[in-house]
């Protein structure tokens, strides 16, 4: 599902151990993330019903330009033609001799591809992985060092986050059930078909109200690290049981002075109920 991103002064947050959270604030960019780095093992693992390849999909598969490519060099030179244009004439014509001889081959490859699914994702895009709420007990223990890290507030409205296309914001849909995937040779359905597997988690990752960012690899600094505005970083939280030490990092991270508009907040436990409660931090402190 996509995000609605047409809410105003929308935050995100990130989970980091500290010296992650530092690297970000010290830094000012983000690490995008490979689908087959994520921690769940079922991550962009599909459906995939061998029935939609039918001859006449398949051939469809096997015009793409890519598929031509790949045969020219692949054929070319051993079939003795001496320019792509007469091996494109030739391969078309060839196109549904070759669907019939994979047609037998599908179901195979088709469960080759299951397992291979999250890696070609990796082909093309990375994964910005965020949450809609700071203040999950799990997640503090979970991703923040045992409530020792930090959470990072992002804003939407900042750049680079209000530059990204509204089709790669993807609020996670989950369910016990994997969802289907249907192929698409055409461009913009295959995106979209992809996007649709990438926002899919089982129903007991649900706590973690995730949102993902999706980015090709090329948008990307060395194709992982996305460079942040210093606006967009709006808070830092500090976990219950973060050191005095690592504390003091963060303040004097938010002493530059491209920060010193971002808030710190300490989480204390709160004492009736399993809950956080965030304070403040006093304000002089980012200013001396």
């Amino acid at each position: 599902m996509l995000w609605n991103f047409t809410s105003v002064n929308l935050k995100i947050f990130r989970y980091y151990k500290v010296q992650r959270g530092l690297e970000v604030l010290n830094k000012l960019e983000v690490r995008a993330s490979l689908a087959t780095e994520l921690n769940d093992p079922f991550e962009l693992s599909p459906n995939i019903d061998p029935g939609q390849f039918d001859q006449r999909h398949i051939e469809a598969v096997l015009r793409q330009d890519h598929h031509i490519e790949d045969a020219y060099h692949k054929e070319g030179y051993q079939r003795r033609f001496t320019n792509k244009k007469d091996f494109k004439r030739w391969y078309l014509k060839d196109v549904p001799r070759r669907a019939a001889e994979q047609l037998p081959k599908i179901a195979r490859n088709v469960e080759s591809w299951k397992h291979e699914f999250a890696r070609s994702f990796d082909n093309y895009w990375r994964i910005v992985c965020a949450s809609f709420i700071y203040d999950s007990i799990l997640m503090w223990s979970h991703y923040a060092d045992d409530h020792r890290g930090l959470v990072l507030a992002f804003d939407t409205t900042q750049v680079p986050f209000c530059q990204i296309p509204q089709d790669c914001w993807l609020t996670v849909n989950y369910s016990n059930k994997k969802p289907y995937y249907l192929y698409s040779h055409k461009q913009a359905e295959f995106r979209r078909k992809m996007f649709a597997v990438a926002a899919s988690k089982a129903s007991a990752w649900a706590y973690e109200k995730e949102l993902r960012i999706i980015f090709p690899d090329t948008s990307l600094r060395d194709r992982y690290f996305l460079p942040l505005a210093p606006e967009s970083i709006a808070a830092v939280y500090c976990g219950c049981r973060i050191s005095p030490a690592d504390k003091t990092a963060v303040e004097l991270a938010l002493r530059a002075p491209h920060l010193k508009h971002v808030e710190l907040w300490l989480a204390t436990l709160d004492e009736c109920e399993y809950a956080l409660k965030f304070s403040r931090c006093n304000e002089e402190k980012l200013q001396h």
